[in-house]
């Protein structure tokens, strides 16, 4: 049930983000939100966007959720955040191995 309550959520979620990271006018709340929001996302929940194919226009949630990774590290790298850099590239990795994972 959980998952499924954040799945929700989280579609609409990442829509939002990448209209914001997109349109490149986002405040400094904005970029932690997002950060904060990929940070949180566990396994289970990055194995659901895996195996759904919410939006149109990508094979699955999940490499709308590895774009908007990348499109973070470039902001945080840009605002010298290195840590929190660090910490999406890790669960960029978790993405794309669970993604290499469902395609083997």
């Amino acid at each position: 049930m959980r998952s499924e309550v954040f799945m929700g959520m989280s579609v609409s979620f990442l829509l939002q983000a990448t209209r914001i990271l997109h349109v490149g006018n986002y405040d400094d709340d904005e970029v932690r939100m997002i950060y904060d929001f990929i940070k949180s996302i566990d396994n289970e929940i990055i194995f659901e966007y895996h195996s759904t194919s919410t939006i149109i226009s990508y094979d699955t949630d999940l490499d709308l959720l590895i774009e908007i990774i990348d499109r973070m590290i470039s902001i945080l790298e840009e605002e010298e955040e290195y840590e929190k850099c660090l910490v999406l590239k890790n669960k960029k990795e978790q993405c794309i191995k669970m993604k290499n994972k469902k395609t083997i």
